[in-house]
């Protein structure tokens, strides 16, 4: 019996560098680090009509991500976010009006979220209330079984309250960075975020340090990684977060540990971080973690 897919929820985008244009966008990076690793998924996106739409579609499908879901959008355009690197860390300029602000959840669309065994979601896809709504009633679609993943992805000044707050009330597993953990240290008015969260009733709290690695935590344990070294010369660490997440939710099916889940996220990340773009091909060593 064929495994039901994982379904990544959100922005379909190309990433506008000085030198080019390379495709991303948060669930669209995940999706195909999902199906690199072996992951049936697919992608619940929003293109416009254009040349980039079509490109991107045939980009991701070719990458082996399920692209029928991603609808196409006759007045609004395929998103774009302009890249720059300060520091080598990226900075992001988001287009507005873009077709993924416009994704909808037409009823033929309940079957795949009520079987998929994940749902990754961030909350840029819910910049917009159109966006929101329909990322909310496919969450309420969800099985008890569903690993509903949330990255808070928080690109001010789209992150509001609200919006940060349902998206982590719907959550059983939450990745962060250290801004985005001490957003919620203050937004809640905690010491101790990645607790709260645990309080709240996440499962588990994945929280991101960039090169210096990433904690996993469970009620039952904190596990601290140190990470891998990244080769600056080459890399840009754009999309390192969303393979981090991917090799995340692929461990969480598999069953491993929170040990196992920091030391082989932390691990694939710090690939991607070292390689141009968010999406490089996967050497096969690392497709057996």
């Amino acid at each position: 019996m064929t495994a039901a897919p994982i379904v990544c929820w959100g922005e379909l985008l190309w990433d506008l560098f000085p030198e080019g244009r390379r495709l991303g966008g948060t669930a669209a990076n995940v999706a195909y680090h999902l199906a690199q690793l072996g992951r049936a998924t697919v992608l619940v996106s929003r293109v416009g009509d254009d040349e980039p739409g079509h490109a991107a579609l045939e980009r991701l499908e070719q990458s082996g991500v399920d692209v029928s879901q991603v609808q196409i959008d006759r007045e609004s355009p395929t998103g774009t976010v302009g890249v720059t690197l300060v520091g080598g860390e990226p900075r992001y300029t988001l287009a507005s009006g873009a077709a993924w602000d416009r994704i909808e959840y037409p009823p033929s669309l309940a079957p795949l979220v009520e079987n998929s065994p994940a749902l990754y979601y961030g909350t840029l896809a819910q910049r917009t209330p159109l966006g929101s709504a329909s990322l909310g009633a496919a969450l309420a679609d969800t099985a008890a079984h569903c690993w509903r993943v949330c990255d808070l992805n928080v690109r001010p000044p789209f992150a509001t309250h609200a919006v940060v707050d349902a998206a982590l009330s719907a959550a059983r597993v939450v990745k962060l960075n250290e801004a985005e953990a001490a957003l919620v240290a203050q937004r809640y008015s905690t010491a101790d975020p990645i607790g709260w969260l645990i309080d709240r009733g996440v499962e588990l709290v994945a929280a991101t340090h960039g090169e210096r690695g990433a904690l996993v935590a469970t009620r039952a344990a904190r596990v601290e990684h140190g990470g891998f070294p990244v080769d600056t010369s080459r890399g840009d660490r754009v999309g390192a977060g969303d393979a981090f997440t991917a090799m995340l939710v692929h461990q969480l099916l598999a069953g491993r540990t929170p040990a196992q889940v920091a030391e082989r996220a932390n691990r694939y990340a710090a690939y991607v971080a070292s390689e141009p773009g968010a999406m490089p091909g996967m050497p096969p060593d690392l497709r057996e973690l």
